[in-house]
């Protein structure tokens, strides 16, 4: 991959959808000079997570940005990267979680496609749809990524969204090494402190706002939601790929 800091000086995140990737960007859009950017979609793929040169080609790469989409991990797109010279952060969390925090998002967004289905039915009902999303749309974006990140580690970062939960600060550091930004502990921690003093963990408050889409952010929220048909069906579906990622150490859960 060519060298990034020839070409320019632009974050990119490739998140999986409600992995936190608006709180990182929320950070990181608060580093002296830089911006967040949402590029331009004239070829109309960013729908089905996919970019395109024209995307980028208009951007000016002398001027510090950042950018996040949902990117899948599909050969046009890593090609697209490739010639970007995009070094990247690839972010996500546990499919459990991250099927909570969509179901709930689902409920409360007026303008989904399954909110009036998910209103009527039970809740019970409504997990196991979306149980059911998860595992065909989302564990092949996370196995997609995992092959990346293991093949290209300097071009490509690992960010889950349980550490940055724990962890913030010093998650914020390693992006700065990625990115060679140099930035002091301390500097880190006034922007962690200065984002987490303006969130608000309330999905109808922040979507009415247009500010976020931040629930409740709890890692394991799932346990109060599943029930034992969830979790057979995640375990059938998923339980490999949990052990593999060091979210279980076995099927006993």
């Amino acid at each position: 991959m060519t060298d990034p800091k020839s070409l320019n000086q632009w974050i990119y995140i490739a998140g999986l959808p409600k992995s936190g990737t608006t709180w990182l960007k929320q950070l990181l859009e608060r580093i002296p000079g830089y911006q967040f950017v949402e590029p331009p979609d004239p070829t109309g793929v960013r729908e089905n997570h996919d970019i395109s040169s024209e995307m980028f080609a208009s951007l000016p790469r002398e001027v510090p940005l950042v950018m996040k989409m949902h990117t899948s991990p599909a050969k046009q797109n890593l090609a697209v990267i490739r010639h970007y010279g995009l070094r990247t952060i690839v972010m996500y969390r546990d499919l459990r979680d991250q099927c909570i925090s969509n179901y709930y998002h689902v409920l409360a967004d007026g303008g989904h496609r399954h909110h009036r289905l998910y209103h009527s039915i039970p809740a019970e009902l409504g997990i196991t749809h979306r149980i059911a999303i998860t595992l065909d749309a989302y564990m092949p974006w996370i196995r997609g990524w995992i092959n990346v990140l293991r093949q290209f580690p300097d071009d490509f970062m690992e960010v889950r969204y349980e550490a940055l939960k724990t962890d913030p600060e010093g998650v914020l550091e390693r992006i700065s090494s990625f990115y060679h930004l140099n930035l002091s502990t301390e500097f880190c921690r006034s922007i962690v402190q200065e984002v987490q003093s303006r969130t608000r963990f309330d999905l109808k408050y922040n979507l009415e706002r247009g500010t976020g889409t931040a629930r409740k952010g709890k890692v394991g929220d799932w346990r109060a939601h599943f029930n034992s048909d969830h979790v057979k069906l995640f375990k059938a579906g998923c339980g490999d790929l949990l052990i593999e990622l060091g979210y279980e150490k076995d099927l006993n859960w």
